[in-house]
């Protein structure tokens, strides 16, 4: 037990939502630890009083620990009882991992952990998912095993307990990408005891994975879309502050995040109270169900790039006192037709680098996948405190997805896949995957941000973790006391910060640099695709290819790759949008070939798909930077009080 402070304080500082769990487990009355066992064999026994189970742990012959579980009346030791440690080398050579490996390993079982400690010894991988679904097995290597080593490293994921957390980690931090490559590392004895769990565990594995392999095909289709909207709104970025400018400006300050969840039906008036009080803020879903209630938030924070977004602000007049708060690849729709101010911020994605070349850098917003999330960071880094969710349901109220008043509130539910998940008042409350994913965001969030305060006054939905539960009333009349006034202090910030650097002209030069890569790089690339041509069509004369005839095509298909790179700017332009092909090629390095011919024809017919999207991307990029350019000549008064209008800077394209 000498082990157990030590590991806990390493664990508090890797993840304090695991910290908890593991605090609170400890405090329970679920797991009982008796070191004063009779059996001269046993120094401690751990008893999981939950699931029945029985631990035994016993000292090896080389001086260290092992474990027996007792299932069902059935021991099994999870370790050698005699070299634990050297059994651990063993399974971690059977991985055969390779030296600077990209491999995402999936870890199923814990044990005492000595096969994880020699894993991580070899430090040959990208990330590890540890899984670990019994917490007393989690807990009693805490405290009879020396975790230093994986607690230490900033590449483990720990998943213990609850297998749904296992789907929010795997959608937060599995990468899909060329170098990743996945492995599963399975702890024999785990998988034997618990086979069920782990059948289950493989399943959850398998449909998150699947979501992120669908979720990239959606981010490839819209990276195209984000690309193009951000050169649209590129004049409205450059000219406007950015979120940054606004951090930390309202220390202490009450700030109320209203999202559109159908519980904002049950206290949407009592926002009236708190205007003047706090600073309120909502997602542009809910922007349409506050104005009808007669209540006018002081910020509105939009990050979709779709054009059908647009629609929770069409219609909308008259509101020049209200800041948008939009990502920089929001619908140029929105912000052509704002009337209000407009401040940016990014999550990083494609283009934000080449933006920041001319505007600097930006902060990235968190997100976990909605935009009440990006809301909810926004106000943690303004400093509210506390910060009071409404309209965060989470979860399905009265076959409801979304508030009255907007545009999704004819939306009904689907059953297919619902779950049941812990809501405010104890009760269970029905849920999809989506939104449990978005609720262990939260959860997470508010765990490794502890010293302020969360209130949950969306009074129902699934329960937030680490959140004060209160009525909307409640808060309003214990929170909200003293008069502010956020509009002057929005003002203040939004008037110094606005177009008071020379953004007119590092725009105008970039845009021509960039245009002048780009215009390179379809020569290019139009040459690659003529190469290709013609190697294709010798093919269809030849019977055969010679190995130094096959290595001299490859040769030059790689000078050409070697020309774009050259060109640093055109990457920016591409990112994320030609991942498929990329992958595809993966593909055909990787299969086997009865002969060069073959072997020349499959990757021509890749390099043929692959360039032609190459090239369909720059040309797309060039039409709308060539239209910006050309509005930039018109408009040399570009940054002057009036805001300047590009229209036909269209959404979309290829």
């Amino acid at each position: 037990m000498a082990f157990f402070n030590k590991n806990m304080r390493l664990l508090k500082r890797k993840s304090k939502m695991a910290y908890n769990i593991m605090k609170n487990y400890h405090q329970s009355d679920k797991i009982v630890v008796d070191d004063k066992v009779s059996d001269q064999d046993i120094i401690a026994q751990v008893k999981d009083l939950e699931n029945d189970l029985i631990i035994n742990i016993e000292e090896t012959k080389n001086d260290g620990y092992t474990m027996q579980i007792i299932k069902d009346k059935k021991p099994i030791y999870f370790h050698s009882r005699y070299y634990p440690v050297k059994e651990a080398k063993k399974l971690v050579d059977n991985l055969q991992l390779k030296y600077n490996s990209q491999d995402q390993i999936f870890a199923l079982g814990f044990g005492l952990g000595y096969h994880l400690v020699e894993l991580f010894t070899k430090d040959k991988f990208n990330r590890v998912f540890i899984i670990e679904p019994y917490l007393s097995i989690f807990y009693t290597a805490l405290l009879y095993s020396d975790l230093r080593p994986i607690l230490k490293n900033e590449k483990f994921i720990l998943v213990i307990g609850d297998k749904g957390n296992l789907y929010s980690a795997i959608r937060a931090n599995y990468e899909l990408s060329l170098a990743n490559k996945i492995k599963f590392f399975e702890h024999p004895p785990s998988l034997r005891l618990f086979n069920e769990e782990y059948d289950q565990i493989y399943n959850e594995i398998r449909n998150a994975i699947e979501y992120k392999n669908i979720s990239k095909m959606t981010n490839i289709k819209v990276a195209k879309q984000w690309r193009n909207n951000i050169i649209s709104n590129l004049s409205y970025i450059l000219k406007n502050p950015k979120a940054d400018d606004f951090f930390n400006s309202f220390q202490n300050i009450p700030i109320i995040c209203v999202a559109a969840g159908p519980s904002l039906d049950k206290n949407i008036d009592q926002l009236k109270h708190a205007k003047g009080n706090a600073l309120l803020m909502c997602v542009g879903t809910a922007l349409k169900a506050l104005l009808k209630a007669g209540i006018e938030p002081d910020i509105v924070v939009s990050m979709d790039g779709s054009q059908k977004m647009y629609n929770q602000f069409k219609g909308i007049r008259d509101l020049n006192n209200v800041f948008l708060f939009s990502e920089k690849a929001n619908s140029p729709l929105v912000n052509d037709n704002w009337v209000g101010p407009q401040v940016f911020f990014t999550m990083k994605r494609n283009l934000s680098a080449w933006v920041e070349k001319m505007k600097g850098q930006y902060t990235a917003i968190n997100t976990g996948g909605t935009v009440a999330h990006s809301m909810v960071d926004l106000a943690y880094k303004f400093g509210g405190n506390p910060i009071i969710l409404v309209g965060q349901d989470l979860s399905f109220s009265e076959d409801k997805t979304h508030a009255s008043g907007t545009m999704y509130e004819n939306n009904k539910v689907n059953d297919e896949g619902l779950i049941t998940v812990e809501g405010i008042n104890g009760k269970p409350v029905y849920t999809s995957k989506g939104f449990k994913s978005f609720l262990n965001y939260y959860n997470d969030y508010f765990a490794k941000r502890s010293s302020r305060l969360y209130i949950d006054a969306t009074e129902g939905g699934a329960k937030i973790d680490h959140t004060k539960i209160m009525t909307l009333q409640e808060a309003i009349a214990k929170y909200c006391l003293e008069k502010v006034d956020p509009l002057i202090t929005l003002q203040e910030i939004y008037n110094e910060k606005e177009g008071h650097n020379d953004y007119y002209q590092n725009l105008k030069e970039e845009i021509d640099k960039t245009i002048e890569e780009l215009n390179s790089s379809i020569e290019i690339l139009e040459e690659q695709l003529s190469f290709v041509k013609g190697i294709e069509k010798k093919l269809t004369q030849v019977q055969q290819i010679s190995n130094g005839k096959l290595k001299e095509v490859q040769v030059k298909a790689q000078e050409y790759e070697s020309k774009l790179k050259q060109h640093k700017r055109i990457s920016y332009f591409t990112q994320r949008t030609l991942i498929i092909e990329k992958l595809k090629y993966q593909e055909v390095n990787n299969k086997y070939f009865f002969n060069n011919k073959q072997e020349l024809e499959e990757k021509m017919k890749y390099y043929r798909t692959y360039w032609t999207n190459y090239w369909q991307q720059l040309k797309t990029s060039l039409e709308l930077l060539k239209k910006m350019s050309n509005q930039i000549d018109e408009n040399k008064v570009l940054f002057n009080e009036d805001k300047i209008i590009i229209r036909d800077c269209k959404v979309g394209g290829k």
